[in-house]
């Protein structure tokens, strides 16, 4: 019961986004520390690409690097006993000039029926889960007036999407 009462805390806490511009190379490179350990222990090959390399962001960066870490921890949990474990994390702008981060793994994809309801909160299909990650995710988006979406395939991963 202390477990979902504080999930839920989480989940309904009204966050003030605290807006500065940032370089996301530097907040890539500190998630890739962040990361290095939990990543060499599962033999995940981690890539980071930011086109351009100077490209800026104007968002919460700790709410942002919230998003990502949830992402990448998903990300790492569905490659768990996956051969050749690859995740990729770039970001670039899109043709209408929008800053676009991708999270990108080459897992067994998301189920068809767990598609539809991800980001519903506290649906999850991880034992232990909370299933507020993704619902936390897309509710901080909202609050950058941006977009969080995925496209997944079996056996050929998941991307997941900001679009700002």
């Amino acid at each position: 019961m202390l477990h979902f009462v504080q999930a839920y805390r989480s989940l309904t806490r009204i966050l003030k986004p605290d807006f500065q511009i940032f370089k996301l190379r530097e907040l890539f490179l500190s998630l890739e520390q962040l990361m290095a350990d939990s990543f060499r222990q599962k033999s995940i090959i981690f890539n980071i690409e930011t086109i351009p390399e100077s490209l800026e962001l104007t968002a919460d960066p700790k709410l942002v690097e919230q998003i990502l870490i949830n992402l990448l921890k998903n990300a790492m949990e569905a490659l768990e006993n996956f051969p050749k474990p690859n995740i990729d994390l770039s970001a670039s702008l899109d043709p209408r000039g929008r800053v676009v981060i991708q999270v990108r793994d080459n897992g067994p994809g998301i189920s068809e029926e767990a598609q539809d309801k991800i980001f519903i909160p506290f649906y999850t299909t991880k034992k232990g889960g909370s299933g507020i990650g993704l619902s936390l995710a897309k509710q901080i988006m909202r609050l950058h007036k941006g977009n969080i979406s995925f496209i997944s395939r079996p056996d050929a991963g998941t991307v997941f999407k900001l679009t700002f």
